[in-house]
């Protein structure tokens, strides 16, 4: 697989204060994340990965705001916006840094203070595989698909007041009918949502979701009444089933 070159700092310049790493992967939401008036991508996730040394080098620098540039895209991290830098080593020297911003990837967001429901699902590979293996004997062949959809609705109940019944059937058709809905993304439209490298991180492809709460509560009431009718009625819903815990994002076991 090859990584190009990720690159802060000019090339030429003769003092030397260039900082090169590889570029891994990266996701850009413009719709959570508008890029600058220059053509500048403010991605929602970055990875990039080198030596140790390299990495701490250029993850200073980047965090210190500064744009760092590929062949045919410049990047630009703004402070104000609160990544969180995630730092592993894949191997003895060597390092991958992934700087996201957090309140759209992990389960549990932060104070929301918009008056939407807004994320990223993309759960790693490997608890997919998991929840695979333990979904298989309920769902067969489709329990790949639940899994992909128990990742989508947990990250939906998190961010509603609203209760989502907690029924498997219902959270996978619940999915895909969100899948159809406008404010969500696959990457289909590559005006408001684009990804690339995301296997090399061993994650998911990811789904954006971005709606409206009232449009979202009109959507549910909507899809509870067509899907699950003995849900029509508010009620206090059970607990999540514990292996939901897993859901909580951690990019360091990607």
């Amino acid at each position: 697989m090859h990584f190009p070159y990720l690159t802060i700092g000019k090339k030429d310049d003769p003092k030397g204060r260039t900082f090169t790493v590889h570029y891994v992967a990266s996701i850009q939401a413009t719709g959570l994340c508008p890029p600058a008036g220059n053509g500048t991508v403010r991605p929602v996730l970055l990875a990039y990965a080198g030596s140790s040394s390299a990495v701490r080098a250029f993850t200073a620098n980047l965090r210190a705001g500064l744009a760092a540039a590929t062949t045919d895209r410049r990047f630009e991290l703004l402070r104000s916006l609160g990544y969180k830098h995630q730092l592993t080593s894949p191997a003895t020297g060597q390092a991958l840094a992934i700087a996201y911003l957090p309140d759209f990837f992990h389960l549990q967001p932060g104070v929301q203070e918009h008056d939407a429901l807004r994320f990223i699902s993309a759960p790693p590979r490997w608890w997919l595989d998991r929840q695979e293996e333990l979904l298989a004997p309920e769902f067969g062949s489709l329990a790949r698909d639940h899994a992909l959809a128990m990742a989508f609705v947990a990250r939906l109940d998190a961010r509603t007041p609203l209760p989502i019944a907690n029924d498997p059937e219902f959270h996978h058709r619940l999915f895909g009918m969100a899948l159809e809905e406008p404010w969500s993304e696959t990457g289909e439209n590559r005006q408001a949502f684009t990804f690339d490298g995301i296997e090399a991180l061993g994650l998911a492809a990811p789904v954006l979701c971005d709606v409206p709460k009232r449009v979202f509560a009109d959507f549910l009431a909507s899809a509870t009444a067509k899907l699950l009718p003995r849900h029509l009625a508010p009620a206090l819903r059970p607990p999540i089933p514990s292996f939901a815990s897993q859901l909580a994002f951690n990019f360091l076991t990607a």
